[in-house]
């Protein structure tokens, strides 16, 4: 083939999608949906599954565990409120919550941290008790042990013993 005849091929192919490109498109196309029959529902299988929906809760429903008992839960945990069922909150947390730890004090003598607690700021040692010779600690309260290369604080209240950390 020679370049005219390809150039001609080539020309009428062009000039051809051009004519239909551009022509106008008459897009009217109805159709009526109106006889088609409906699809009827079928109750059975609605039925059914209704039913196995029902027999697979009541398995799930037997398969949850009851509650634990109270004793049981009271014996496990240790920290917070000694009864987590009761409505008030108790002296531990509120002691706990009072008490702020804000810096150690090493001397060649005694060992002394910086405490506040119910507004009042000091220092307590660890010859320290509450309601005798501090007021910067709940009566009855005393300290057990400064540490001041891991930066804790030991106080015993109430046979238990809390660790604030800095």
């Amino acid at each position: 083939m020679n370049f005219k005849s390809i150039k001609k091929t080539f020309f009428i192919l062009f000039s051809s999608l051009f004519l239909v490109a551009c022509s106008q498109k008459n897009n009217n196309f109805d159709i009526d949906l109106s006889n088609l029959p409906k699809p009827k529902k079928n109750n059975i299988n609605d039925q059914l599954e209704k039913d196995t929906d029902i027999e697979a809760n009541k398995l799930f429903i037997k398969e949850l565990s009851s509650f634990e008992a109270r004793e049981k839960l009271l014996s496990e945990f240790k920290f917070g409120k000694k009864d987590p069922f009761s409505t008030g909150e108790t002296q531990l947390n509120q002691f706990s919550s009072d008490f702020k730890l804000t810096g150690f004090l090493n001397t060649n003598m005694q060992k002394y941290v910086f405490v506040s607690y119910l507004g009042n700021e000091g220092t307590i040692s660890e010859n320290s008790i509450g309601g005798l010779n501090t007021n910067l600690l709940p009566s009855g309260a005393r300290v057990v042990n400064i540490d001041s290369n891991k930066r804790q604080l030991k106080i015993s209240f109430d046979n238990e013993d809390f660790i604030f950390e800095l």
